[in-house]
């Protein structure tokens, strides 16, 4: 692979990553549609001795998560999974490839929310072997993932720390985002719920604490926005090491 082609495929799958993103912003599903499955063909057309192949693995993967988000029932499922073995050729190129640890528990979550019995079971299993994964590349990263997945399992205890955890993070998505999030709908019933969504605009005192790693955000630590924690298709710092 020359240097030419290395830089040529960059250049083309920065250009299939903006046009669905831009398809995204618009919010229309047919333009998304069209710009998502242009983009899988660029994605696949990438070679492995690319030097780019691993960001096109995961965009691809991506690229199947939204496309699994127009779909339903069956269609939907085979997609989400289609997604996951995206995410996981991207953990054995990449064995600390943040972003595609913390999509592939997304995608599991979605998928399970689809099943039932032993398959919901294992998608759930398998998205937290993957959160812990996320957490032990980055400690707290996955916090408010694993919020949802405790939430969802009706672990509300364990739902309230991950919670915390999340906000002394800096982790958590805008505090509408947390209300309408539909994994969290459950939580909402908890006693404890409405003074948590209070504390998130109180400046939290132990936050200064969490220094250990040196990733707290008041300390010159990487910050991660809403959409770093639940990635969404957004490159995490972390991965561009």
């Amino acid at each position: 692979m020359s240097l030419l082609d290395s830089v040529f495929g960059k250049s083309k799958v920065n250009v299939a990553n903006k046009k669905v993103k831009a398809a995204l912003d618009a919010n229309d599903p047919v333009a998304l549609e069209k710009a998502l499955a242009g983009a899988i063909t660029i994605y696949q057309s990438i070679g492995s001795n690319s030097s780019v192949f691993k960001d096109a693995l995961y965009n691809w993967g991506m690229a199947l998560l939204y496309s699994a988000r127009l779909k339903q029932g069956a269609e939907a499922m085979s997609l989400y999974e289609d997604a996951g073995k995206k995410f996981s050729f991207c953990l054995v190129a990449k064995p600390d490839y943040l972003a595609a640890a913390l999509d592939w528990s997304v995608a599991l979550m979605e998928l399970a929310a689809l099943q039932t019995g032993a398959a919901q079971t294992a998608s759930y299993a398998l998205a937290k072997e993957k959160l812990t994964l996320a957490d032990s590349i980055h400690k707290g990263v996955a916090s408010y993932n694993f919020a949802c997945l405790h939430a969802v399992e009706g672990d509300f205890d364990a739902c309230k720390v991950a919670l915390e955890l999340a906000r002394d993070y800096k982790n958590l998505p805008d505090e509408q985002d947390i209300l309408n999030d539909a994994d969290m709908q459950v939580a909402k019933t908890q006693d404890w719920f409405d003074d948590f969504i209070a504390s998130i605009n109180v400046p939290a005192a132990k936050s200064e604490k969490l220094s250990a790693d040196g990733n707290v955000a008041n300390k010159g630590g990487t910050i991660y926005s809403k959409t770093q924690v639940k990635t969404d298709g957004v490159k995490v710092k972390y991965d561009d090491k």
